[in-house]
């Protein structure tokens, strides 16, 4: 993965059996038209070249892979380096997406027993590439599965974000009580995540909540923004971005206006809707250091932020912040944030960011 606010997509590994070469050939190239990075052995871009060590190759692929795409066929079953391929992605906790490519076609390690859903190629190759780059955005939206050789897993004084999960260590329990109330459907505020500077709170946020939730059906999680001096702008820059990757031709002026003019709820049900799998039913925006309402924005733009978030928390969007203690009282006190009602979810720990504990 890419950094998640650029709207990176999923990296895949192709595991496939030689006689499969132009099977598997069809779908790098859908990968590479889709904008994914892609490790397909006979590729000259992105393959094995000449005079590498091919099996260090294979592997440190599948560790960089987020994804390891199977083109399953009776070749694929009997073939012990597809068995190595997807043990090795097991393994890993790479997601596996085996595509059934013949007639009878499937492997002892992508059974049933494992609860692994297979796309029928063989049958229908328009809905395989769609049901494919629907899993992948999917992957993609939860900050992907893979880490690159070389990687450092410490981002310094900055919180850990969602393409970091894989380095986020010992908040599960934190993270799990967080994401039962966020799927509360009576859960009508802007839930407000409190603890002082540095106890972790926005890497629970970004590196905890936000990929448990984007890889759950149902949500679509907009990435973290900060309210700075013109909120209501920034959330409409990441509403623009999230439906430019769903083929939507928004731009951020456009969706100001209508944020401005319409509200939220008409511009979260059209962004909804446009889902290639089906319409999602609710959307998750995370307001990262929200004290910045107060502390940077003007007023006028913290009165406008409010009527456009406060009407929406009715439908179904959910709104999940992170508030330093000491800002508390300022924000039941300030008249024009108001209309946006707010909940309290304290957090205690205070060890180190840099950590990952």
């Amino acid at each position: 993965m890419g950094e998640w606010q650029g709207g990176a997509v999923a990296r895949v590994f192709i595991s496939y059996a030689s006689v499969d070469l132009a099977r598997a050939g069809e779908v790098h190239s859908w990968l590479v038209d889709a904008g994914h990075g892609v490790f397909f052995d006979q590729d000259l871009r992105d393959g094995i070249v000449v005079g590498e060590r091919w099996r260090q190759r294979l592997y440190e692929r599948l560790r960089w892979a987020d994804a390891v795409a199977c083109v399953v066929t009776p070749a694929f079953a009997v073939s012990p380096w597809c068995a190595a391929e997807v043990a090795t992605a097991q393994e890993r906790g790479s997601r596996l997406l085996p595509l059934r490519a013949g007639p009878a076609a499937d492997h002892p390690l992508l059974t049933d027993v494992q609860r692994i859903q297979y796309i029928d190629l063989a049958r229908d190759p328009v809905q395989a590439r769609t049901a494919l780059l629907a899993a992948l955005r999917r992957i993609d939206a939860a900050g992907g599965r893979g880490w690159p050789d070389g990687r450092s897993p410490f981002p310094g004084l900055r919180p850990f974000e969602i393409d970091q999960h894989r380095a986020f260590f010992g908040r599960a329990e934190e993270t799990k009580a967080l994401a039962e109330v966020v799927r509360s459907p009576a859960e009508r505020t802007a839930l407000l995540v409190t603890g002082p500077s540095g106890c972790g709170k926005s890497s629970l946020v970004r590196a905890g909540l936000a990929p448990v939730l984007a890889a759950e059906p149902g949500w679509l999680v907009l990435p973290p923004i900060l309210p700075g001096a013109g909120p209501v702008t920034a959330l409409a820059r990441e509403l623009a971005a999230a439906a430019r990757r769903l083929a939507l031709e928004w731009t951020v002026d456009r969706v100001e206006r209508r944020l401005d003019e319409d509200g939220l709820l008409p511009v979260v049900d059209e962004l909804l809707s446009a889902e290639p799998d089906g319409p999602q039913p609710r959307l998750l925006v995370v307001v990262d250091q929200f004290e910045e309402l107060l502390t940077l924005a003007p007023p006028g733009q913290r009165a406008r932020f409010a009527r456009v978030l406060g009407p929406a928390l009715a439908g179904p969007v959910r709104v999940l912040g992170t508030l330093r203690p000491e800002f508390v009282d300022q924000l039941l006190t300030d008249p024009h944030l108001s209309p946006l009602p707010t909940r309290f979810h304290p957090y205690g720990h205070c060890a180190e960011k840099r950590s990952g504990r």
